[in-house]
């Protein structure tokens, strides 16, 4: 008889940005997505979009996929779409929760659907809502369309963008660390003053009435990185397989006030797939041993390491071409902060196969 494990965990660490404060708005751009042209009170766009705007709604057409039947107290989906109405969930499917969107109107933006039994109608059958999305802003933010058609309503003029919006958000660190203008010269408006406590995603700065960023966010950023895929086997007659993952820590912090280097430490989560799926964390694979922290300097890179080990009994896939997915976070927290965390998450496959021995499966 022959019992074969087959155990395979690719790992891919995805990038990962830690900012003390968080950019809404790259610098020299307004805020993007902005209104141009709504529909005005028929619903339907009548304006063509300028070079550099974005046809949000076709002429002729409503603003599209706009939500229009909800799930009613059942929890299940008692509709089934009409015309060119999208059916998000599958009629006679349950709903995650009552109002839950199960139908919208698709590209035309009419709705053309009538709910059935307890589900709700949000857009009345037949209807184009009145002042929905016409045409937007694109890339930098600022409006390029001329002038409103029909009884469409002109929301922005050529040239502007839309003023006062959030430029720099308050970040992990709870604390202001951006200074308004710190890349241009402009009218941000400094809305929390630096140094001073903020709550999580508050406004820091503004656009002004300009509605162009000329902030750029400060504090902590520190990036985390794989540099190369990693594949896992757990081989014959082995209950685990492990292998050393490498990371690269960057420290790309802006700022006339940011420090010279950056103390750090990696910290990880349980794999979805159970514990002891990372251990030997070593912040500073360059030095001897395994360090707990280690300093970026500004501008710079570090090189770390962790183990990662799989475990046959957590792998429940039977066929080495189906495998098994699982995941576990990585960190790299600032420790000069309190703290800010840029964290990401290694995912990974695993696949198993075996044979029945006595009727049991051998594992």
């Amino acid at each position: 008889m022959l019992v074969r494990h087959l155990a395979r965990i690719c790992l891919v660490l995805l990038a990962g940005v830690a900012l003390a404060d968080q950019q809404q708005i790259a610098p020299g751009t307004g805020q993007q997505d902005s209104t141009v042209i709504d529909t005005g009170p028929d619903g339907i766009c009548h304006t063509t979009a300028a070079a550099g705007d974005i046809q949000f709604a076709a002429v002729g057409s409503g603003s599209p996929n706009r939500t229009e039947i909800r799930c009613g107290a059942n929890k299940i989906v008692d509709t089934i779409a009409a015309g060119d109405d999208v059916q998000l969930i599958a009629f006679g499917a349950p709903c995650k929760n009552a109002n839950t969107p199960v139908i919208d109107t698709g590209d035309n933006g009419l709705a053309e659907t009538t709910a059935a039994s307890d589900d709700t109608q949000a857009i009345a059958t037949g209807v184009h809502p009145p002042n929905t999305l016409c045409v937007i802003t694109g890339g930098d933010g600022v409006a390029q369309t001329v002038a409103a058609s029909g009884d469409d309503n002109q929301l922005l003029l050529p040239g502007a963008a839309e003023p006062n919006t959030a430029v720099v958000l308050c970040g992990p660190n709870l604390v202001a660390d951006t200074t308004a203008n710190n890349s241009g010269t402009g009218d941000d408006v400094q809305l929390v003053p630096v140094g001073v406590a903020c709550t999580a995603n508050q406004v820091v700065v503004d656009s002004g009435a300009d509605g162009i960023a000329t902030t750029r966010a400060e504090g902590p950023d520190l990036r985390i990185t794989a540099t190369k895929p990693v594949k896992i086997n757990v081989s014959r007659g082995q209950a685990s397989g492990s292998k050393i993952v490498k990371l690269k820590i960057t420290n790309t912090e802006f700022g006339a006030t940011a420090p010279a280097a950056r103390a750090y430490k990696l910290t990880t989560t349980a794999g979805s797939r159970g514990g002891g799926v990372v251990s030997q964390v070593d912040a500073d694979a360059t030095t001897p041993g395994l360090q707990a922290s280690a300093l970026v300097p500004l501008g710079g890179t570090m090189r770390a390491t962790l183990v990662a080990k799989m475990k046959l009994q957590n792998v429940t896939t039977t066929a080495s071409n189906n495998p098994e997915r699982c995941s576990f976070d990585v960190s790299v927290v600032a420790l000069d902060t309190a703290p800010a965390i840029a964290g990401e998450e290694v995912a990974g496959l695993a696949s198993r196969s075996g044979s029945r021995a006595g009727g049991a499966r051998v594992e």
